[in-house]
């Protein structure tokens, strides 16, 4: 089973539908048992719903989106080099 900072790592890929089916599954066997990543899930789907209504909102760059994930993963990558 992948574990919390793996699973926060997928989240935007898994919204966008843009994961292949085994990180997909894996994914979603952690949101079965884990209440803090579906909040994480929610939230996401929240922030997007609200992007979405501000009609000509800027795509988010895949960096920015990286390193917006590594940052509420905790892993450290989300700073400045």
């Amino acid at each position: 089973m992948i574990d919390c900072p793996e699973a926060v790592r997928r989240m935007w890929s898994y919204l966008e539908r843009a994961l292949e089916p085994t990180p997909t599954d894996e994914l979603e066997t952690h949101l079965d048992t884990c209440q803090r990543c579906c909040g994480e899930l929610e939230f996401n789907r929240h922030l997007r719903a609200m992007v979405a209504e501000h009609e000509g909102a800027p795509n988010v760059p895949h960096e920015v989106r990286a390193r917006v994930d590594a940052l509420l993963a905790g892993d450290g990558k989300g700073g400045r080099a």
